[in-house]
């Protein structure tokens, strides 16, 4: 797997005054401008005490601050959450807000639009250095030894992997959007904070199928973002239905939609789950990796924790073309069909041959793969 040169986009670090920035660093305080400017002229147009402002982003900075540090206490890295903050954030201000005597979710309406409107840019920041990264796939973005250097995983390098980063920060542009839209008309005190809720776990429940970074939990099937989604969601539908939020229709059917979507991916597509998880299509690159690295020595079989096993050996030159030949199986059983097909799917977009392979079935339940080089 070959990687980038160094210094290619995405850069990981800008230089801004003569000194070197993490880019995240820089997304993030351009996306704490933009979000403080929104809030500010929605403040001033409906009418709003001025105060807040300061008050939210005073209260916002402070929780994100302390959450990061007791995160880092507990777990011993310095680990960024988006919905643990979210919720925290969220959480505080209506607690800050109480206790002055502020309309509650008016001013919580605005702090959604905050918090949506600094993850447009943090997503950014993520697609620039690498973290939160999709899946491999056969398009998408590559990243360098400069990533690496930032803690960027090695066996991804060179690899191209599906910008999930981007998608969320567009589909969450349109959320932020269409919240500023219905509180500049005036919208009913909660509008807002429902719409951003219902509307985020939706799109975060259908990206997490696509994110690929392995050190996320998982329960089960599904990741904790999106059962916290799934949670959060259902908390809005109920707040509506006792009528502390504004009733939406339209909210029933996103979550209908989300609801059967979830037992679709839960009942079916075991096996491509199995094979595409974060944590095992990471065992994948690893292996792919170190089988990478002795091409011509002897044939070893390598095992992931699931038990399939890869085997590679350089074919040479095939139609013009340098070739290698990757066998797949399963320790004590026949690999099928589809396990086959996932798996060398997997490790076609690892080693980048877009589409420039034929899988074939061998004896006693091995399949031989069959990969072209093609120049990148």
């Amino acid at each position: 797997m070959s990687a980038p040169r160094p210094g290619s986009w995405p850069p990981p670090r800008m230089t801004i005054l003569g000194r070197r920035v993490s880019s995240f660093q820089v997304c993030g305080a351009v996306g704490l401008v933009v979000a403080t400017t929104l809030v500010s002229v929605l403040t001033w147009h409906l009418r709003l005490p001025l105060w807040i402002v300061p008050c939210l982003l005073a209260s916002g900075l402070a929780t994100a601050f302390v959450l990061a540090m007791a995160t880092k206490v507990l777990t011993g890295q310095e680990t960024l959450v988006f919905y643990h903050h979210e919720i925290a954030i969220l959480a505080t201000s209506a607690l800050l807000l109480q206790a002055l005597g502020a309309p509650v979710l008016r001013v919580l309406d605005l702090n959604a639009l905050w918090l949506g409107a600094f993850l447009v840019f943090g997503r950014q920041g993520c697609l620039m250095v690498g973290c939160c990264h999709g899946r491999p796939h056969h398009w998408g973005v590559r990243y360098s030894e400069s990533h690496a250097g930032e803690g960027f995983p090695a066996c991804y390098v060179g690899v191209r992997l599906f910008p999930v980063q981007g998608l969320e920060s567009l589909l969450v542009a349109a959320i932020v959007v269409a919240g500023s839209a219905i509180a500049w008309r005036g919208a009913p005190a909660g509008s807002v904070l429902a719409l951003h809720g219902v509307s985020y776990c939706a799109v975060r429940i259908g990206l997490e199928e696509l994110r690929g970074d392995a050190a996320r939990p998982y329960w089960g099937r599904f990741s904790e973002a999106q059962w916290t989604s799934a949670v959060l969601m259902a908390a809005v539908r109920a707040g509506e239905w006792q009528g502390r939020l504004p009733r939406a229709d339209w909210h029933f059917g996103v979550g209908l939609a989300t609801a059967i979507g979830l037992a679709v991916l839960a009942l079916t597509g075991r096996a491509r789950h199995r094979i595409l998880a974060p944590r095992h299509a990471d065992e994948v690159a690893r292996l792919l990796q170190a089988l990478a690295r002795s091409p011509h020595g002897p044939i070893a079989v390598r095992r992931t924790s699931q038990a399939f096993g890869v085997s590679c050996q350089a074919l040479g030159s095939v139609d013009g073309r340098p070739s290698t030949l990757y066998a797949l199986s399963h320790a004590g059983r026949a690999l099928d069909d589809r396990e086959a097909r996932v798996l060398s799917g997997l490790i076609a977009n690892l080693v980048g041959a877009r589409g420039a392979r034929a899988l074939l079935r061998g004896a006693r339940g091995i399949f031989h793969l069959i990969v072209r080089d093609t120049p990148r």
